[in-house]
């Protein structure tokens, strides 16, 4: 059997990104969601997602942007002077010249687990906004630590499928270049996770493509879709003025993918297709 999740991130980014999550979900294919504890539509989020109970919802761990739930006080190696997370690009440097404190994430992973729980909501699974948990670093501070909460289910953002030159951009290509370079990393975490029983879909989509999404390419992900449980990693939302206040590449591109997400000729495919829409609770327990 041939089973997708579909999988929003940057839930609470903004209030257009949650709108456009939750049409996504009652008006399209998209099944689960990961919420940001740290980000400004939070509240907003988990009130939507209550109303909204067969929507899955995971932690999308975020330490690469905004304030720390823990406090900035606490997790000063993950901060910069204003008290906000590092980049993406920087905490990768602190890795490089051994600076990255493994404490300090897990102070903040719980922090932020917390957060969610205390609200109200159920988590399905843990993934991380930037890809930061592909740093081995990341990945064994949440391998050590999301059982205590009842979590068995992790992201593993190694993509293995090829779009064939699909799309020759040169954007495109330097993302698919670091998709592949993300597997690779993503390969010291594996044998870990493996024997911590760390559940994780058989296949992932959508890293290489983020932000170029078309119907023709979502057609043929559909039809190249392995057996097993696989992940289509999305980011619809709408380009309002909030989101232009926030730090974030994907813009008009989060509109499109609302708009296929939710295009009724995709719908009728994954029926067409026998593919079986799930959440992350179908292979967490």
């Amino acid at each position: 059997m041939k089973s997708l999740i579909v999988n929003a991130d940057d839930f609470a980014l903004t209030s257009g990104v949650n709108r456009a999550v939750i049409e996504g979900h009652a008006h399209g294919i998209i099944t689960s969601t990961t919420i940001m504890a740290n980000m400004a539509a939070f509240d907003e989020a988990v009130r939507l997602a209550k109303d909204y109970p067969s929507l899955g919802v995971g932690l999308h761990f975020n330490i690469t942007q905004g304030m720390p739930v823990a406090g900035a006080s606490r997790v000063r190696g993950l901060t910069d002077r204003r008290g906000e997370f590092l980049s993406s690009s920087a905490l990768v440097q602190r890795v490089l010249i051994g600076q990255l404190h493994v404490e300090e994430i897990e102070i903040e992973l719980p922090a932020q687990i917390e957060k969610v729980l205390y609200a109200g909501l159920q988590l399905t699974h843990i993934d991380s906004h930037k890809h930061s948990h592909a740093l081995p670093q990341v990945c064994d501070a949440l391998i050590k630590t999301i059982g205590d909460y009842g979590i068995f289910a992790i992201r593993l953002p190694r993509e293995k499928w090829s779009f064939n030159g699909s799309n020759r951009s040169i954007k495109n290509v330097t993302q698919s270049i670091g998709a592949l370079a993300l597997a690779q990393l993503c390969r010291a975490s594996v044998g870990r996770m493996r024997k911590a029983k760390i559940r994780t879909t058989d296949a992932i989509f959508g890293i290489s493509q983020s932000g170029f999404w078309t119907k023709q390419l979502i057609l043929k992900m559909f039809e190249q879709l392995p057996e097993g449980v696989s992940e289509l990693m999305c980011h619809p939302g709408y380009d309002d003025e909030e989101l232009r206040t926030v730090k974030t590449r994907l813009r008009g591109s989060r509109m499109t993918e609302l708009k296929l997400l939710t295009d009724p000729e995709i719908i009728d495919k994954v029926r067409e297709f026998q593919l079986r829409l799930t959440t992350w609770k179908d292979i967490s327990g």
